[in-house]
């Protein structure tokens, strides 16, 4: 056997070690497939400044906190998920321009939006880009039984309408009725309050008045109040955010002290009491989920929500935080944008904070209806 010389024992000896040193190395320093994965990026959408900013506010406070939640089980598939936030200002153009930014971010899906009329905006371009819009809060039925990128956590506008109407009239013995709404959320408004108009008189009621006004645009408040009460109503029905159904019930109020009120569910958050004061109490509601709701699971998550964002969760946090949850459903079964619909189609039923929410085959959803009204300065049941 030829001996070798002792330069190349040297050599390949020192080469020898070298590799292991080197691959020591790499294996300390973690190779591709031990690194972390990467966080999974969901957008949020919503009216985080200006007059409807509670409801931004509250539903994206929903949405952080199942998301924390889930991350505090570990993610999904290994990797976490964080939340990206978009200030739509109720803007249309400022609500597409957040969207063309999802779009660069690589968000796999958006919660939101958070009114009816930023929903419409922005599902084309939802569509365009195959990007799953899943909104807690915008109930507009433009938006119904259509095969799009669009879902959301609760039922229609025109459901809310008619229960509301049909309580009014069958259980509050209301026989005549005026309402105003706000065009800045238009494509709700309608929604609602033509159904509920419609609902009303099928069963033997009179709508003395429909009214319109546009909160964004410097409303006179005290001519508005003129108008519906020279109707002559029972009831004065505002299809309007919290801060503008509050300042027409101290109108209306200040007028005829007397006058019934009710408001549709989506003025129904702590800021209307807030704003509204004694002008506001016995306001009546329809709402989308049981304020009282006794159960573990329930009081379970109000715990966890008065804990991390020190403040109740009104309906927009308890709706958020079920979009959420069908978004991160939805990712259990793929991490990527493509699929992700039909992964949340699939799934059908999820577990809500409250209730479980179905699906249909359009991402439409039927929730419970529940009834309220003000009573000393908070939200009662409505027996």
């Amino acid at each position: 056997m030829p001996t070798i010389p002792w330069f190349k024992r040297v050599a390949q000896s020192l080469g020898a070690r070298l590799w292991i040193l080197l691959y020591g190395g790499f294996f300390l320093l973690g190779v591709p497939a031990c690194a972390p994965k990467p966080p999974i990026a969901i957008g949020f959408i919503g009216g985080l400044s200006g007059k409807f900013s509670d409801l931004g506010t509250a539903t994206r406070n929903g949405a952080l906190l199942a998301i924390e939640k889930a991350n505090d089980s570990g993610g999904v598939a290994g990797r976490k998920l964080v939340l990206l936030e978009q200030d739509d200002k109720q803007n249309s153009e400022t609500a597409l321009l957040a969207m063309e930014e999802f779009n660069k971010q690589g968000v796999v899906a958006v919660v939101g939006p958070s009114t009816s009329s930023i929903a419409v905006a922005v599902t084309p371009v939802a569509n365009q880009n195959h990007l799953l819009l899943v909104a807690p809060t915008a109930t507009t039925n433009k938006l119904s039984g259509k095969d799009d990128y669009f879902m959301r956590s609760v039922g229609d506008a025109a459901f809310y309408g008619r229960a509301a109407a049909q309580r009014h009239f069958t259980q509050q013995a209301v026989r005549s009725v005026a309402l105003v709404l706000d065009m800045a959320n238009a494509d709700y408004t309608e929604s609602w309050g033509e159904p509920y108009a419609a609902e009303f008189k099928r069963l033997g009621g009179v709508v003395t008045l429909v009214d319109r006004f546009t909160s964004t645009a410097n409303p006179d408040h005290i001519a508005i109040a003129k108008k519906l009460l020279a109707s002559a109503p029972q009831m004065v029905v505002t299809v309007a955010s919290s801060v503008d159904s509050a300042m027409i019930a101290q109108r209306v109020r200040s007028l005829k002290p007397s006058i019934r009120l009710a408001g549709a569910g989506w003025a129904s958050t702590e800021r209307l009491i807030e704003l509204g004061g004694a002008a506001v109490e016995g306001m009546l509601f329809e709402q989308y989920f049981d304020r009282f709701d006794p159960s573990v699971k329930f009081q379970g998550f109000l715990a966890a929500y008065r804990k991390r964002f020190k403040a109740e969760p009104g309906f927009g946090a308890v709706l958020a935080f079920d979009a959420t949850n069908m978004i991160i459903g939805g990712l259990e079964k793929t991490d990527q944008r493509e699929g992700l619909k039909a992964a949340v189609l699939g799934i059908g039923t999820f577990e809500g904070a409250q209730n479980p929410i179905a699906l249909d085959a359009f991402g439409d959803v039927t929730r419970d209806v529940y009834f309220g009204v003000v009573k000393n300065g908070a939200f009662a049941k409505l027996q």
